[in-house]
């Protein structure tokens, strides 16, 4: 049970991070209920799958993402390195 116990802690340990920096919590605060479960789902959908193809990531330096999600034109930064994924740019209804 302990050997489970260590790979479960160890896996959650190299797990990506999702960060929402300070700043855009506001931001995100003002969202409708809806659009932010929606973009706080893909958030995490993104770490995960960062997670599972971090070998194709670079190690050096964040890899820079921008799209446009339910009503919101949203970047992030990839960081493999420091398995984060975070948050720098969410702008409502621009499109």
């Amino acid at each position: 049970m302990a050997s489970i116990e260590s790979a479960i802690s160890e896996q959650l340990a190299q797990a990506f991070t999702v960060y929402i920096p300070l700043a855009l919590q506001p931001r995100m605060d003002q969202l409708p209920a809806d659009v932010r479960h929606t973009l706080l789902g893909e958030l995490f959908r993104l770490a995960v799958q960062a997670w599972h193809e971090r070998c194709l990531l670079p190690r050096q330096g964040p890899v820079t993402l921008e799209f446009f999600l339910a009503g919101c034109d949203v970047g992030i930064e990839l960081d493999a390195s420091r398995a984060l994924l975070s948050l720098v740019s969410l702008v409502r209804g621009r499109h």
